[in-house]
C-alpha cells in the first residue's frame, strides 16, 4: 500500500498544504526538524511538497521553503499558509515566524513559476498584526482564495483578539486584495468565543453552503466545521461536527476538477514511540478524507474510492476464534452474534502489520453497545473498542481500561491510572441508527495507526503503539448483532 505517510528520510511531517492544479495533487506540508521534541527547536518548520495524480502514487520533490538566516522573519520556522495560482505564478502565503521580534508570526510571500523552485517576497511581510485590535504573537496560517461573490481575493488569518475573555479570544481575521499586494483589513469574519486560536482556517462553497474549517488545540482538540448560507456567516456548527477526531489535526483541503474535496492531515507522534509518553506535533499523514455534502449543509466523511481499491490488491485469509458467548459463523463472511442481557466477543486470527477490514454490521436487538474491539488483550482489559451505542446514538472509540477515581482503583487492587489528555473516548460522534440497520465500516490497520471510516459519513484516526495479541475482533453487550460481508485485504 502506497499512501503517503511521511518522506523517506523519515522526518515528521506537520501541517498539510494541500493544492489542486492542472490535473495534478501537491501536497505541501511542513516537516519537524530531526532531532527535536519540544517547542520551540521542534516548530523550526521547513516547507516540503510531494505530488500525485491519483492519491495513492506520490513522488517527493525538494524542499520548497527553509527557515532563513538571521535576522529574517522566517528565522525561526517557516509556518503553515496557503498556494494560490494566479497571474501564471504560483504563490505561497506563509506565516513567518522569529521568537523574538516585535511581531512573532507575520505574513509572508514566494512565488514560483513552475511550482518547484521557489523564491520569497523580499517585501515581505506583507501583513502584521494591529495592536489596536488583536494581540501581536498569534498571527499565522493565511488562508487565500478568490471570492467570485465578492470579487477580489479573501485572506483568512488565524488571530486573537486583544480584549475579552483570555481563553476565548480566538478569531478568524479577514482581509481581500485585488492584486495580491495591497491588502485591506476587514476584521473577524468568526468571533466565536469559544477557543484559544482558531488555527488553520480555511473558506469554500459547496452546493448550496459555505464551510468556515479550523482546527483549535484547547478545549476538545480537532478541526471543525461551519456552515452559512453567506461567507459572511452566521456561522453554525453542525451535528456532524468535525472532519476526524482529535489526532487527525490541521486538516486542510483541496478539491479537484471533478469537484471532489479532499482532506489531508497528520496523525500525532508520541515522544519515545510509547504509549505512556506525551503527544508531539507532528507525525504521519493519515487516509485522505473525502468530504460530500449533506442537504442540511453536514459533511459525510469517506474513505476515497482510489485508496479503497489500493487497500484490496490481496485477500488475507483469516480464522476466527470465539472467546465469549454465543457467537455463530455461517462460512468464511459472516457472524451471529445472540448476546441478550450479556458479553459476547470473539478475535480474527490476523498476522499482517499493515491490511484493511470491511464489513457490514446490523444490530438486529441493540440494547446497550456493540462493535469491533482493536489492539486488545484476551480478556478485553486493554485495547480499544469501536463502540456503537444506540441509546446513545453515537459511535465511539474507547480506551481499555477506563480510568477509576484512586480509591476504586486500590480497594479492587487496579493500578491508579494517570489521566489521558484523549480522555477514555479518545474518538466520538453522534451516529444516528435504528435497530435493523446496515452498518459499513473500513478499519485501517498500519503498525500503529489505527484509522476508521463509519457508515460513509465519519471517520477516526488514532494512533496506539502497544502490541497486543489480537489486532482485531467483534463483541456485543446486551445486544444481538451481525456482521456480514467480512473481509480482510491489503
Amino acid at each position: 500500500m502506497k499512501v503517503f505517510r511521511r518522506l523517506s528520510s523519515g522526518l515528521s511531517c506537520g501541517d498539510s498544504i494541500p493544492f489542486y492544479h492542472d490535473g495534478t495533487y501537491h501536497l505541501f506540508f511542513l516537516s519537524v526538524p530531526a532531532n527535536t521534541v519540544r517547542y520551540p527547536e521542534r516548530t523550526r518548520n521547513t516547507w516540503q511538497h510531494v505530488i500525485s495524480k491519483d492519491l495513492v502514487n506520490w513522488e517527493e520533490l525538494p524542499p520548497v521553503l527553509l527557515p532563513g538566516e538571521e535576522p529574517a522573519i522566517d528565522a525561526d520556522g517557516c509556518w503553515t499558509g496557503s498556494v494560490l495560482y494566479a497571474d501564471h505564478k504560483y504563490h505561497i502565503f506563509y506565516t513567518g515566524y522569529h521568537i523574538n521580534a516585535q511581531f512573532p508570526q507575520t505574513i509572508c510571500h514566494a512565488t514560483s513559476d513552475d511550482s518547484i523552485t521557489w523564491v520569497k517576497d523580499e517585501k515581505s511581510p506583507y501583513i502584521v498584526p494591529d495592536t489596536r485590535y488583536y494581540e501581536s504573537i498569534d498571527w499565522r496560517d493565511p488562508y487565500i482564495f478568490y471570492n467570485e461573490d465578492d470579487g477580489c481575493y479573501w485572506m483568512l488569518i488565524a488571530a486573537r483578539k486583544n480584549s475579552g475573555p483570555s481563553n476565548r479570544r480566538g478569531v478568524v481575521v479577514l482581509y481581500t486584495t485585488k492584486d495580491l499586494v495591497h491588502f485591506e483589513h476587514r476584521g473577524p469574519i468568526y468571533e466565536p468565543y469559544h477557543t484559544n486560536c482558531p488555527e488553520c482556517p480555511e473558506m469554500y462553497k459547496m452546493g448550496n453552503y459555505w464551510y468556515l474549517v479550523y482546527s483549535r488545540f484547547s478545549e476538545r482538540a480537532q478541526t471543525l466545521y461551519r456552515v452559512s448560507k453567506s461567507p459572511y456567516g452566521p456561522w453554525r456548527t453542525p451535528k456532524f461536527d468535525g472532519i476526524d477526531g482529535r489526532r487527525f489535526y490541521a486538516a486542510k483541503s483541496l478539491v479537484d476538477d471533478n469537484g471532489r474535496r479532499f482532506y489531508f492531515a497528520w496523525i500525532h507522534e508520541r515522544e519515545n514511540g510509547t504509549d505512556q509518553d506525551l503527544w508531539q506535533t507532528g507525525g504521519d499523514f493519515g487516509i485522505p478524507h473525502e468530504v460530500i455534502p449533506m442537504e442540511d449543509g453536514n459533511l459525510r466523511v469517506v474513505m476515497p474510492k482510489e485508496v479503497c481499491r489500493a487497500f484490496k490488491g490481496t485477500k488475507i485469509p483469516y480464522k476466527f476464534m470465539p472467546k465469549l458467548g454465543n457467537i455463530k459463523e455461517y462460512g468464511d463472511t459472516s457472524l451471529e452474534v445472540n448476546s441478550a442481557g450479556t458479553l459476547s466477543y470473539g478475535y480474527f486470527d490476523i498476522d499482517e502489520p499493515e491490511f484493511m477490514m470491511e464489513c457490514v454490521i446490523k444490530a438486529t436487538d441493540p440494547a446497550d453497545y456493540f462493535g469491533l474491539s482493536i489492539k486488545t488483550d484476551e480478556d478485553l482489559d486493554n485495547g480499544y473498542l469501536l463502540a456503537f451505542n444506540i441509546a446513545n446514538q453515537q459511535v465511539s472509540l474507547n480506551k481499555l481500561p477506563a480510568p477509576l477515581d484512586p480509591f476504586w482503583s486500590t480497594l479492587s487492587g487496579k493500578p491508579i491510572i494517570p489521566p489521558e489528555v484523549d480522555g477514555p473516548r479518545v474518538c466520538e460522534k453522534p451516529f444516528p441508527f435504528k435497530p435493523g440497520d446496515y452498518i459499513n465500516v473500513k478499519v485501517v490497520m498500519c503498525n500503529d495507526l489505527i484509522e476508521i471510516f463509519v457508515g460513509d459519513t465519519i471517520a477516526f484516526s488514532y494512533r496506539s503503539y502497544t502490541e497486543m495479541p489480537y489486532k482485531i475482533g467483534v463483541f456485543a453487550q446486551d445486544c444481538s448483532v451481525e456482521y456480514h460481508n467480512l473481509a480482510f485485504t491489503k
